[in-house]
């Protein structure tokens, strides 16, 4: 009986749901993007991807790249600086600068041959010593203003090449194996695309840091060519100010792209092109207010 009784309550006991050792929660795998090179990359250049949009935007919208603004395209304030198809030659410039150096002629004389020998980046020094000698000529500002605003072109054309490809090389390696894996040490490396990469990054920004430095020049030409020209010229020529506020709103200066909005409004205030300036005064103060709120910021 004993022996039976035992046995009955072994089976019942068997017969028992048995608790499940607790299964220790498994850690979040780290995200397959996360080890993987170009999308940091992509991360790291975001910064740059932004600033670029905004000045690539401002070409289309405020400099009437895409035709908003009559007057102050490229193309318009490029219009007759130094374009002419006689003058002295570039080696009769250089000569007459040889024998009278303090002569501004020979200076202005080698800028125009120059620009006509399409060497617009070599103008800029005789350009700015002839400045130095004639601080007030108006067209002669208007000229070297241009080609600064030429100079921060090409260097946007290179950045938005630079960017297009980085973007494509990124994109294309969304399925190399992670580096935490052996397999993925072995063949995911993508050294190559890397080094690829790296180069269009660092050519990137070198291209957006002249862009701004060209627009920054402009700025302080234009600047100069407005405090020569008179204020009864000024409401003649309201476009300056258009000038002025583009190259300075592309190069960063928030403050001197407005005042010189308000002053055009001021000097022209029925022109059919106040709408859009209000507009882009608006588009300012906001952006100058995020700027001010960012940490770090006076």
């Amino acid at each position: 009986m004993a022996r039976s009784a035992q046995r009955r309550n072994r089976e019942r006991r068997e017969r028992r749901p048995r608790p499940r050792a607790a299964t220790p929660m498994a850690r979040p795998a780290a995200s397959y993007e996360d080890t993987m090179f170009f999308p940091r990359l992509r991360r790291q250049a975001k910064w740059m991807f932004v600033l670029l949009a905004v000045i690539f935007g401002l070409g289309y919208v405020i400099f009437n790249v895409g035709g908003t603004i009559p007057g102050t395209g490229l193309g318009d304030v490029l219009q007759g600086l130094g374009q002419g198809t006689s003058g002295p030659s570039v080696g009769g410039a250089e000569d007459k600068i040889k024998d009278e150096p303090n002569n501004p002629a020979g200076y202005r004389d080698l800028a125009n041959a120059l620009q006509r020998e399409q060497r617009t980046d070599e103008a800029v020094a005789p350009l700015t010593r002839y400045l130095q000698l004639r601080p007030k000529d108006r067209t002669a500002l208007s000229q070297l203003a241009g080609i600064y605003l030429t100079q921060a072109q090409r260097a946007q054309d290179r950045a938005q090449l630079a960017q297009f490809r980085l973007q494509q090389l990124t994109g294309g390696d969304l399925f190399t194996p992670g580096q935490s894996s052996r397999f993925g040490q072995q063949f995911g490396t993508g050294q190559v695309s890397q080094i690829e990469a790296n180069r269009l990054n660092q050519q990137l920004s070198t291209d957006f840091t002249a862009a701004q430095q060209a627009y920054q020049n402009a700025t302080r030409t234009y600047k100069s060519l407005i405090g020569a020209t008179p204020r009864q010229a000024q409401a003649d020529q309201p476009s300056i100010f258009l000038q002025l506020g583009f190259a300075a709103q592309a190069g960063g200066d928030y403050k001197e792209a407005l005042a010189a909005y308000n002053r055009f409004l001021i000097v022209a205030p029925d022109s059919p092109n106040a709408a859009g300036v209000r507009a882009q005064i608006k588009q300012l103060e906001a952006a100058i207010k995020a700027q001010a709120s960012q940490p770090g910021q006076q």
